[in-house]
């Protein structure tokens, strides 16, 4: 009898953000092997508790096979419905976008618990700093969730902070068709270059 090959299952809400970058909801073991056809180098965990051998063996045992950078960055569960909380922070939306948006971390998959409010979250403080219009943030959004609440909008709207880049190391996606000029004039993030030596690095106090 002939061997049925084994089935190729991305995660729930999976979906290509950029190239070499990729979103979806927590994998499970039936995702691993769609999972390898990207090559990953590097996973970041928008969740309550970080993957360890203590939390999810089987996981944490795939990504070590896979030599996986596993990176947990503290995210508690939202809620549901239209009063529901922003869990994901500035600060840890810019240590992200930090990670995302440099070659050396390169292809990158991004989740939350469900791969919904949390992961779109980040993904629209991405769009932010790409120039997006707040039209075509939102309309991303609600693709991945089942609404967007006030405090959605606002988290979006409000986001700033500073972004460090270096110019030689960014992905080639980030700004195309966008004048340096405006790229260092960005309306609501403050964007600095920085030495090629730092651009992108991990800290280790995020690392699993």
């Amino acid at each position: 009898m002939a061997m049925i090959p084994a089935a190729y299952i991305p995660p729930l809400r999976f979906n290509l953000v950029q190239p070499n970058l990729y979103r979806g909801a927590y994998p499970r073991q039936p995702n691993f092997k769609f999972l390898e056809t990207l090559k990953l180098k590097t996973i970041i965990s928008l969740t309550p508790e970080p993957i360890t051998s203590e939390t999810d063996p089987v996981f944490y045992q795939w990504a070590q096979e896979q030599s996986i950078c596993l990176i947990h960055l503290e995210c508690a569960s939202g809620g549901k419905g239209k009063k529901r909380s922003v869990p994901l922070d500035y600060d840890l939306a810019l240590t992200a976008l930090n990670l995302m948006i440099h070659n050396k971390n390169q292809p990158i998959f991004i989740h939350c618990l469900n791969g919904g409010q949390i992961t779109s979250l980040l993904v629209a403080c991405l769009r932010k700093l790409q120039f997006w219009s707040a039209i075509s943030i939102f309309s991303e959004f609600i693709n991945f969730t089942t609404n967007i609440t006030v405090n959605d909008r606002l988290f979006v709207t409000n986001f700033h902070g500073t972004v460090k880049i270096s110019s030689k190391n960014k992905v080639p996606w980030l700004w195309v068709g966008v004048s340096k000029h405006l790229v260092m004039n960005h309306p609501k993030l403050k964007v600095i270059e920085i030495d090629d030596a730092q651009d992108g690095n991990i800290n280790a106090e995020f690392v699993n």
